[in-house]
């Protein structure tokens, strides 16, 4: 073999090296151009097109939800116009079928106007109040009488103070501390000045320490005549855990660091009739004609437990200050319809955005319309915290996004540049060796 063809051998061989070399560069170069590519693409896409669609899912779930809202006010709108129409038609046949029965009011030209009159005047009375009997055995009114304007200016009418609806609440600062008032959650102590005829079994107030006192304050000031506890019901045996023994005193100061026994040793037994609730009359003195506050000492339970669980307490007394009790406007009964017809067939609705809260339905008297709202009914809606969550979520949800995806970011780069070095020196010691 002679130099020149050696020579070209050489040659060919170096400049096969090198060419191999440039592409393996070049394909390094290009696969780092392709990731940044990428990482560019994912990173404008997290950026505008994320939050656009986002917002853009807001807007159409409400667009959505509103319209549906719509469609079931339109839809409740005509069920009330028909009930009115066939209640209106039954009213008619029922006066129709009365006419053969009574012909005196057409017949009698001398008395039968007045009887006529008087017929028509208990008919629309009828039609005001239809089930007024059947209302007050079922749910009692949570109201008082109405003062008379004939009555003398010294009347005194007859109350239970103890009544949540009229006012009354539970002094949280000088009870014992209570199942119904956790430290995080609604605070659902007045369960027990809820002024119903068969209070529940699952609602009630309850303590886990021995002697519990329970402080109410009052909803007007009084002189108290005797006080009634009302356990959920039962039959033949008093449930463990009722108050068997309890005292009762007036606070004659706002902090009740003043004591005043009103009655002691009072006793909820079991009698042959059942009787659900239990009076315990408190004798007459001129010095308690202002009670504004009045505490009830818990001594011993049905049982023998440690738990006590009092459902419904009552306090009567005399007052002068009443408030008129007004009929029932158009605007209550709206209201109660509105919250039945939701809770039969919107309870997404009734749950989060209805105002339903015990005060609510028992001060509209909604409870013959809808007994089932007001045996789950709770002291406190959730309606105004999870609303309010939710519209600080949507608003700050852009917010939100942009931080984990900047802590993604922050957690996710490093681990990646790690890797790139990683492999940038084993492609380096690839190419020395």
């Amino acid at each position: 073999m002679d130099k020149t063809s050696l020579g070209r051998d050489s040659e060919s061989a170096y400049g096969s090296e090198v060419y191999s070399n440039a592409t393996f560069k070049l394909q390094i170069k290009e696969s780092t151009t392709k990731k940044e590519i990428w990482y560019e693409w994912i990173r404008n896409r997290l950026r505008y097109y994320m939050i656009l669609e986002l917002l853009f899912s807001i807007c159409l779930v409400l667009i959505l939800w509103k319209q549906y809202h719509i469609s079931s006010q339109n839809d409740k709108t005509l069920e009330l116009i028909s009930s009115i129409q066939s209640e209106f038609q039954n009213f008619k046949l029922d006066i129709e079928s009365d006419r053969p029965s009574k012909p005196t009011y057409t017949m009698n030209l001398d008395g039968g106007n007045k009887e006529l009159e008087e017929f028509v005047k208990e008919v629309m009375k009828d039609m005001k109040n239809p089930s007024i009997e059947r209302n007050q055995k079922e749910y009692p009114k949570q109201v008082i009488p109405t003062q008379d304007n004939s009555s003398p200016n010294n009347s005194i009418f007859q109350i239970n103070a103890a009544s949540i609806i009229l006012g009354a609440s539970v002094d949280l600062s000088r009870s014992s501390s209570s199942d119904n008032n956790p430290l995080i959650g609604r605070d659902q102590s007045g369960y027990v000045l809820i002024d119903r005829s068969d209070p529940p079994s699952d609602k009630a107030w309850c303590s886990n320490e021995e002697n519990p006192i329970l402080t109410i304050e009052l909803a007007k000031y009084i002189r108290p005549i005797s006080v009634s506890y009302q356990h959920s019901k039962w039959s033949g045996m008093v449930p463990d855990g009722a108050p068997r023994r309890y005292d009762v005193l007036a606070c004659l100061d706002y902090y009740c660091n003043n004591l005043e026994p009103l009655v002691s040793n009072c006793e909820y037994k079991a009698t042959r009739d059942n009787k659900q609730e239990q009076f315990c009359p408190i004798p007459f003195n001129q010095n308690h004609s202002s009670i504004g506050k009045i505490q009830f000492h818990f001594h011993q339970n049905h049982g023998n437990v440690m738990k006590t669980c009092a459902h419904t307490i009552r306090v009567y007394g005399e007052t002068k200050e009443v408030p008129k009790v007004k009929e029932r406007t158009l605007e209550q009964a709206e209201t109660c319809s509105k919250l039945t017809y939701d809770y039969h067939h919107h309870s997404w609705t009734y749950n989060i955005f209805d105002f339903k809260n015990c005060i609510v339905l028992y001060s509209n008297d909604c409870c013959t319309e809808c007994p089932e709202c007001c045996d789950e009914c709770l002291i406190k809606d959730t309606n105004s915290e999870i609303v309010g969550f939710s519209i600080f979520l949507i608003i700050m949800s852009p917010f939100i996004i942009g931080i984990l995806l900047f802590l993604i970011c922050l957690i996710v780069s490093p681990i990646v540049l790690i890797l790139e070095c990683l492999f940038c020196k084993r492609d380096e010691s690839t190419l020395e060796e």
